[in-house]
């Protein structure tokens, strides 16, 4: 009876983070400052919705952010970017 007690504590353990991790799954990168890529040069991309949009598209990166940590500009939103202003 104890070994079934421990397997369904178990189970719901795993089964609580997972969903914790599942419903948190929003990009890391949305609350940095975004960068847009000209060239081999990267620039402020300025305010989501007020400067410019992230069109739908498979094979483009919308926006970069800066990852301190390796020095270097990573891919954030995919798409292709519109200017509104």
């Amino acid at each position: 009876m104890r070994k079934i007690k421990a397997i369904m504590l178990s189970i719901a353990v795993i089964a609580t983070v997972g969903a914790a991790l599942a419903t948190n799954s929003k990009a890391p990168c949305s609350s940095l400052p975004q960068f847009y890529k000209s060239g081999n040069n990267f620039y402020p991309a300025g305010t989501e919705n007020y400067d410019y949009v992230c069109e739908f598209n498979h094979f483009g990166t919308c926006t970069y952010y800066y990852d301190a940590a390796t020095n270097t500009y990573k891919p954030c939103k995919s798409g292709r970017i519109l200017w509104l202003r």
